[in-house]
């Protein structure tokens, strides 16, 4: 799986609200005014610096797009299955796909 591919899944699943973290049991959890159990910030640095490595007009363009994951997942495999493809060549071979537009410009920006 490739970096570009890696990412949207994660920040797919982050939208989600999936963690990826082994589950602590409820009693071992200090729980928030809302019930829910708040991130130290040595827990939030982990999950969000590998984050802060990319451009922030791919991350916009990721997190607009983060709420179509099964979208996202067809277009990274339209991606790679289509790797001579970039920029406004790639956008004009999907214009026919019923993707969201935050998820076409994913396709456009894609590097190899």
């Amino acid at each position: 799986m490739d970096r570009r591919t890696l990412l949207l899944a994660s920040l797919a699943l982050l939208a989600l609200g999936t963690t990826g973290r082994a589950q602590i049991p409820p009693a071992a959890q200090p729980a928030g005014a809302d019930g829910k159990r708040a991130f130290t910030p040595q827990e939030l640095d982990q999950m969000l610096a590998p984050i802060a490595l990319y451009p922030d007009a791919l991350l916009s363009q990721v997190l607009m797009a983060a709420s179509y994951p099964l979208e996202i997942v067809e277009a990274a495999r339209w991606s790679k299955a289509n790797p001579a493809l970039k920029g406004d060549a790639a956008v004009a071979a999907v214009k026919d796909q019923s993707w969201d537009a935050s998820v076409i410009s994913l396709v456009a920006s894609r590097r190899s």
